[in-house]
């Protein structure tokens, strides 16, 4: 992994290879189950705190998932990306407090939680893009490629509950 700051003071990341791609992946599963035990807490519709339930499910399979993957490659790579590098400080803005909190007080039906999965999906697919364009190794670019997958898949999931939900919804659908 490279860092460079700029004239800014921006700093850019970029040449990953694939255990530091998991390792971020695991770290943005992290983020986004305790994202998701958040906003249950602060929850007032059984039903939406249903679905957060389902959401943090997903959220630790998916951080099984690339927890496996990350065994599968570390053996095979060279990693000097300590655990308390770059990694741990992470600010994505994927997974944010104040989005806790404004979804939690718009969360008067249960589509919101819905919508907020989907868009936090969005967001992280777009992340795992950034990184792909600023990888050039092979392996890491695959790794990102297999990220983005998962991630797209779980967007999709999120995206059939909530067509589901509009479908099923006696008072028309929000979106």
């Amino acid at each position: 992994m490279r860092a460079t700051v700029d004239k800014n003071g921006t700093i850019h990341i970029s040449d990953f290879n694939p255990v530091q791609a998991y390792k971020i992946a695991i770290k943005l599963e992290e983020g986004g189950i305790a994202f998701y035990q958040g906003l249950g807490r602060q929850l007032k519709d059984e039903g939406a705190r249903r679905e957060i339930d389902f959401m943090i499910k997903q959220e630790q399979d998916h951080l099984k998932a690339f927890r496996a993957l990350l065994l599968e490659v570390k053996a095979s790579v060279d990693d000097t990306f300590e655990e308390d590098d770059i990694v741990d400080h992470l600010q994505t803005h994927i997974f944010d407090a104040s989005i806790e909190k404004e979804v939690a007080d718009r969360a008067d039906h249960r589509h919101t939680t819905l919508e907020e999965a989907l868009n936090m999906e969005r967001r992280s697919v777009v992340f795992y893009q950034g990184c792909l364009g600023q990888t050039t190794d092979a392996a890491a670019r695959k790794a990102f490629s297999r990220i983005i997958e998962e991630e797209k898949a779980h967007q999709a999931k999120f995206a059939s509950l909530l067509r589901a939900k509009c479908i099923d919804r006696s008072d028309g659908c929000l979106l």
